[in-house]
């Protein structure tokens, strides 16, 4: 189907390029989008902060609770831009993962490659003493 000249199509290769985001969260919305990971790293500053605070909370109050409050948000938005080889940090593991637990003699129709059974050479020498 043409109009004006132009084709009619669709393109898909945006929802495949961005990561799958967060959106409601029983009935509330985060006041930014955040993807998986960026939750992930969130969240796990935010425990890591709690496990050490008798480490770094060595100030005033007031300065204390600021840094509890904006400190986890820096790395979380710094996730954003991460490309390892062209993809997001979960990917990447996750191709690890894969990697690390597939067969180290390759796969062969979906399966393992075997390892093949040693074999002994045997055979006969003829040793010739140069007489008839």
């Amino acid at each position: 189907m043409t109009t004006d000249g132009f084709i009619a199509c669709a393109s898909y290769t945006h929802a495949r390029r961005h990561p799958m985001v967060l959106g409601k969260i029983g009935g509330w919305s985060p006041p930014v989008q955040l993807s998986i990971a960026q939750v992930a790293v969130l969240v796990s500053g935010y425990g890591v902060l709690l496990w050490s605070w008798r480490l770094w909370a060595v100030g005033p109050g007031s300065f204390n609770a600021l840094f509890f409050a904006v400190a986890p948000w820096a790395p979380t938005w710094a996730l954003r831009a991460v490309r390892i080889e062209g993809r997001d940090p979960v990917r990447t593991a996750l191709g690890l993962l894969a990697y690390a637990s597939s067969s180290r003699r390759g796969v062969c129709l979906g399966r393992p490659v075997p390892a093949q059974r040693r074999r002994r050479w045997g055979g006969r020498m003829l040793v010739s003493t140069g007489r008839g």
